[in-house]
């Protein structure tokens, strides 16, 4: 019998296939940027503003993000979902951290300079590491781990160099970090198990963390002092406070895009990857930066371990592109053979041996069913 080779329209709605390879890199692009500008937003309204109302400022970005999802999905912007109770019991955790993470973001921002904060936030990278193995069995190979402890060993050094060193700064930072872990392995997690896309989890989590800030705003004093505040109703201060909501809105998305387009520890290192900029901009933007000779160094062993990272990630992709495309041989009797992904779902009606190939997928999310089985 005669092998035959057939194409297969895949059907998808994730846009067209030709471009699929480059989301990954895009959105891990998209989520450097969009981190870097949200850091310095919120860096711009606590110092320049002298706004130091983090609560108050997290619950404008849920707010914010919020009514833009809502009427986003109305506007059919987004596709529609209908709430589910069970899916949002279970994104109360990944609210939770996220919450804390942004918490602590704020406050040690208020206190550490920028290329401090970005090199302290280091520690995320081996925790995300950990917790990856520990909640869904991943384990990095050999090389990615020494990247990742590279990278964790220049923001150590370049935190030796810091000529402004502030002990509850630091705390908060390194709590920041174990925060972040846990958020962005939650959201892989729950994307994975309850196959939820990015905005279904943006909408679920703001509908945790709109109350959650609220309610924290009460006990620390945060909504009677905001009254007082002098800048309340400066128009450079609205716009700067209105286009950090927006900035934070667009990274919460940026995030979960990268983490389901690539994976946890990605997302970690890519947002490792923009504390450089952030050193380099941070050392000039605020003037609260003192420079040393070890500081520099720290920050040149760190850029050196996320190069290292992304060129072991780029090799494993290409090994794993390698395995994908070589061809699988099915024979069956009569019928059809269905071949379902993560990303869609292929149909292929035969009638003799068939060669299948050039599925570029990871082989673990394909499945093949013949009729024979089927029955």
């Amino acid at each position: 019998m005669k092998a035959k080779r057939i194409e297969l329209t895949e059907e998808s709605d994730h846009g067209n296939p030709k471009y699929r390879q480059y989301r990954p890199f895009l959105s891990a692009v998209f989520y450097a940027v969009m981190s870097v500008s949200t850091v310095f937003l919120n860096k711009a309204i606590f110092r320049v503003h002298a706004f130091k109302f983090p609560a108050t400022l997290v619950a404008g970005q849920m707010g914010f993000t919020l009514v833009l999802v809502t009427v986003m999905q109305q506007l059919g912007l987004v596709r529609k979902f209908h709430f589910n109770f069970t899916h949002f019991k279970r994104v109360g955790w990944l609210s939770f951290f996220f919450m804390l993470k942004l918490l602590l973001d704020m406050s040690a921002l208020a206190v550490v300079n920028i290329p401090m904060y970005g090199v302290l936030k280091s520690s995320t990278t081996p925790c995300v590491m950990f917790l990856d193995y520990i909640l869904r069995g991943k384990v990095a190979t050999n090389r990615v781990q020494l990247a990742v402890f590279t990278i964790t060993f220049g923001g150590f050094v370049a935190g030796l160099g810091d000529l402004t060193f502030d002990l509850s700064g630091y705390i908060l930072a390194l709590s920041s970090a174990m925060s972040t872990a846990a958020y962005v392995v939650l959201v892989g997690k729950l994307a994975e198990d309850l196959k939820m896309d990015s905005w279904m989890l943006l909408f679920y989590n703001c509908c945790w963390s709109l109350p959650m800030s609220l309610i924290i705003i009460i006990p620390t004093g945060e909504a009677s002092k905001i009254l007082e505040f002098p800048n309340l109703y400066s128009s450079s201060f609205l716009a700067c406070y209105t286009s950090s909501c927006a900035s934070a809105c667009v990274l919460n998305w940026a995030t979960y895009m990268c983490t389901l387009e690539n994976d946890s520890l990605t997302t970690s290192v890519v947002g490792r990857t923009k504390s450089i900029v952030q050193s380099l901009g941070g050392l000039f933007a605020f003037g609260d930066v003192k420079i040393s000779a070890l500081n520099l160094s720290g920050l040149a062993v760190n850029s050196s371990g996320i190069l290292w990272y992304a060129v072991e990630k780029a090799r494993e992709q290409q090994a794993r592109e390698v395995k994908e495309t070589k061809s699988v041989e099915i024979e069956i009797e009569k019928g059809g053979v269905d071949v379902g992904s993560k990303g869609g779902s292929f149909r292929a009606t035969i009638h003799e041996k068939v060669l299948l190939s050039d599925l570029k997928r990871d082989s673990s999310q394909i499945t093949m069913v013949s009729p024979r089985n089927a029955r």
